[in-house]
């Protein structure tokens, strides 16, 4: 199984100037199809995520843990 498609999420915190990070990875083969991962994990930000199998992800919500301020965020694929 390999990595089909991946979307890298950057999660920024304006009032601490904390910076994260991360990818959420699409995995799968000619025999078994596409499969999304339901999200992936930040150290410094807690996040919720809608989607995950057949559907890419989305990022909801991203909230900075040292200053519990909402994080904003890029998308690049």
């Amino acid at each position: 199984m390999g990595i089909i498609d991946k979307t890298t999420y950057t999660l920024t915190c304006q009032h601490c100037d904390t910076k994260e990070v991360s990818s959420v990875l699409d995995k799968g083969s000619n025999w078994s199809g596409s499969s999304w991962q339901s999200g992936t994990t930040f150290e410094l930000f807690d996040t919720t995520w809608n989607g995950g199998q057949k559907q890419e992800p989305t990022l909801e919500k991203a909230t900075c843990k040292k200053c519990k301020n909402p994080a904003t965020f890029q998308k690049q694929y």
